[in-house]
């Protein structure tokens, strides 16, 4: 695989680094807090501290891939898939992984998937030895303007399918344990035959059957 075809995906990849790096160093207590509420140790200081570790690598991964940018953009993809296969599997009901500053973004395998993905490409472009973000887009000619519109719409749409997508499927799939049990409506006859045995009330009792003679009811 020639690395024009690794390029969009990795640089897709570096630059939503840079972007998430920076919003948890402005806005650090949403991290902290998915830190803390995975029972590892979490405060605003060190949500900053991977913040700037997102920064570098994307950055890094942006300008020089091949000097150990693209290597450095996947093992912190790797980690946050890492990360979130932890919190799936001891903390599933999370509200938030953290991964997006201040913006609630609940854990999920398609998130977890994706940055598996990005870590794929990473690799594959540091296998490829391609260049860097402004030499690969210069190379590109005047197909670098829709190329680049193309890679900033494909980071958008990352973005709403990482953040919405979990919300909206949690809304939709009911918990496991609140499944209902099968209705039958006959089970309320029975219940209310029963409640009325047990008033002395039987199936020919005269009150059920107003106007008639206890000996017509009995056929």
């Amino acid at each position: 695989m020639t690395p024009d075809a690794i390029a969009p995906l990795c640089f897709l990849a570096a630059g939503l680094l840079v972007v998430a790096g920076v919003a948890k160093l402005v806005r650090p207590r949403a991290t902290a807090q998915a830190m803390v509420d995975a029972g590892l140790p979490g405060s605003d200081l060190l949500a900053r501290g991977v913040g700037l570790a997102e920064v570098t690598a994307g950055t890094w991964a942006l300008v020089a891939p091949a000097t150990g940018g693209a290597v450095a953009l996947a093992v912190v993809y790797l980690a946050f898939a890492g990360f979130l296969g932890y919190v799936l599997r001891t903390h599933p009901d999370a509200g938030s992984c953290g991964c997006a500053g201040a913006k609630a973004v609940p854990p999920s395998l398609l998130h977890m998937g994706l940055d598996l993905v990005a870590a794929g490409s990473a690799i594959a472009y540091a296998l490829a030895g391609g260049p860097g973000a402004a030499t690969w887009l210069r190379s590109l000619g005047w197909g670098a303007v829709p190329v680049a519109a193309g890679l900033g719409l494909a980071g958008w749409l990352a973005v709403v399918v990482v953040t919405e997508v979990p919300t909206a499927w949690r809304a939709w799939v009911p918990p496991a344990h609140q499944e209902e049990t099968p209705h039958h409506h006959g089970d309320d006859h029975v219940r209310a035959d029963e409640a009325l045995a047990h008033s002395g009330i039987g199936p020919g009792h005269p009150s059920l059957w107003p106007g008639l003679e206890p000996e017509e009811i009995g056929g």
